[in-house]
């Protein structure tokens, strides 16, 4: 991957969260034998939810206080966790889901920030689960390894300007996040009804553990290429056919060759779902409301699958079972054009013999320059870049120019993503209001 130099600085300070996350909160290494994930969970899910809400409408001076006293109190006690007596250790690691709450929206915030967001968030990913590979393989005492990850998520402390969101001043609608967010929340859940049978399984025949993580790299990898070329439906599909391969081979072969391959493919479905997760997440301005929404989302998947897991039992595979052929619809659905007949039946029998000219959505045209949308507007028309330089008269290059202005300021990577966004913002500004004057719904 190639990136820009402050782009690897802010993958390297990301992925110093990341690697928090897996050696220690989440059911790592770090945190010793006993379950206490959900207690840091389920606080930190519902405190992403409410700070999404609240990003919005608060002064960013503001969020940008509360990410700095995130990261200090993330970090202290962190520091200190090996001192916690075991009869307050779940209290503990509720206070810890809390605190870290701004210092999850902060990797957005980083993320937003790069020049190439959706690449970093690759190297964040797949950077973040090697540290804490290599980290829970060194010899050192459990204190140190937690010290040495306090000290590292101080790099998170907002100091440079540099690492801070370029934001346009104007809120992107979140209609193109939101109805992937079902999806993420269903595929998290079918994870943590795998996970439940699927590690206590490969802990007991794992020939190298740890060495999974290696497949969750993969999985990004493999996302960034399906997200830059492919609809997302083609993501979507992807991340489901993993996890349906993961459910074959843990039923059809439940040795260690067949419960190795099931865990190495689903390693492979949930890199891809996380990295498509924040592809869609970095698409929209205030970061910091859409992270919030989307890994709260993602957080909530996991907390009811782990949940089910414990309650179920015996049924979890059936439940499974289930989940993934309502993941496929759901994937299929999201993809699928819907037309009435009344639709169908208004249209005109012959087209114009002039189109009119695309209309850009006034969401997006106010953070474009008049240029910018010239050129917006002969891309919406499907011409290259050579036919708008003749159109406009102006040099190709210029229009390879203002199309990195319009993908900065969109926060699009490619251009049916950004024709999507438009799509999308198009049809929320059209949208009637929910209530107007002297009427009622």
């Amino acid at each position: 991957m190639l990136l820009a130099k402050n782009d690897w600085w802010v993958a390297g300070c990301t992925a110093s969260y990341v690697a928090w996350l897996t050696a220690f909160p989440m059911s790592g290494a770090l945190l010793g034998e006993a379950d206490l994930m959900l207690w840091f969970l389920i606080p930190h899910t519902l405190g992403l939810l409410a700070l999404g809400y609240a990003a919005r409408r608060l002064p960013p001076t503001l969020v940008k206080r509360l990410c700095r006293a995130g990261v200090v109190i993330t970090s202290l006690l962190t520091m200190i966790s090996p001192l916690i007596p075991d009869m307050v250790a779940a209290l503990w690691m509720v206070v810890l889901g809390l605190g870290a709450v701004p210092v999850s929206l902060r990797i957005g915030q980083y993320l937003k920030g790069a020049a190439q967001p959706v690449t970093t968030a690759v190297a964040t990913l797949a950077g973040g689960n090697l540290l804490a590979l290599a980290l829970i393989a060194s010899p050192l005492t459990g204190p140190m390894k937690l010290m040495l990850l306090a000290v590292w998520l101080l790099s998170l402390f907002p100091r440079r300007e540099g690492a801070e969101a370029p934001g346009t001043g104007d809120a992107t609608p979140l209609g193109l996040l939101l109805r992937y967010l079902p999806f993420v929340l269903l595929f998290q859940v079918v994870s943590g009804l795998m996970y439940g049978g699927l590690l206590p399984a490969y802990g007991q025949v794992a020939l190298l553990p740890g060495t999974e993580v290696l497949f969750y790299g993969v999985g990004a990898i493999l996302g960034l290429r399906l997200v830059g070329h492919y609809q997302p439906t083609v993501t979507m599909l992807t991340a489901v056919l993993g996890a349906l391969v993961a459910f074959a081979l843990w039923q059809i072969s439940p040795h260690a060759m067949g419960i190795h391959g099931a865990m190495f493919a689903m390693m492979i479905a949930a890199g891809l779902v996380d990295l498509f997760l924040l592809s869609r997440i970095l698409m929209h301005d205030p970061v910091s409301t859409a992270y919030g929404y989307g890994v709260g989302t993602l957080c909530g998947g996991i907390v009811l699958g782990k949940w089910l897991a414990m309650s179920v039992g015996g049924a979890a595979e059936i439940l499974i079972f289930i989940a993934l052929i309502i993941l496929n619809l759901a994937a299929l659905l999201l993809h699928m054009p819907f037309k009435t007949r009344e639709a169908e039946s208004s249209a005109p029998s012959d087209p114009p013999e002039t189109a009119p000219p695309p209309i850009i959505p006034p969401g997006i045209a106010q953070r474009l320059s008049e240029q910018e949308q010239h050129v917006l507007e002969q891309v919406m028309d499907d011409k290259t870049y050579r036919e708008i330089a003749t159109h406009l008269a102006i040099s190709e290059s210029s229009v390879k120019t203002y199309m990195h202005r319009i993908y900065l300021k969109t926060g699009a990577c490619r251009r049916h993503q950004l024709m999507e966004m438009v799509r999308q913002s198009g049809i929320t500004d059209s949208d009637p209001p929910a209530t107007e004057p002297g009427h009622f719904r």
